[in-house]
């Protein structure tokens, strides 16, 4: 079965693609990359770079203590107003 692709992605190199992919496209940008992805046969390097992308997206213990610190700030402060 013949798979329609795009022009634009047929020019692009193999780490130009990743690239892309890791920036997490929608719609038909993603459905073309996942086609050249497919055809190009980068679907474990795809996955890869996906993993790496999240991995970083996710915060630090340090984050959440701040928060938590604030939030026990914000008991001693305002809690005796509640009860």
């Amino acid at each position: 079965m013949a798979v329609l692709r795009s022009r634009k992605y047929l020019k692009l190199s193999d780490t130009e693609i990743l690239k892309r992919y890791k920036d997490q496209p929608s719609g038909e940008a993603l459905h073309f990359l996942q086609i050249e992805i497919e055809q190009r046969n980068l679907a474990d390097e795809a996955a890869e770079g996906l993993k790496e992308v999240r991995k970083k997206a996710r915060h630090s213990v340090l984050y959440y203590l701040f928060y938590a610190l604030m939030f026990g700030f914000f008991v001693v402060r305002f809690g005796k107003d509640f009860i």
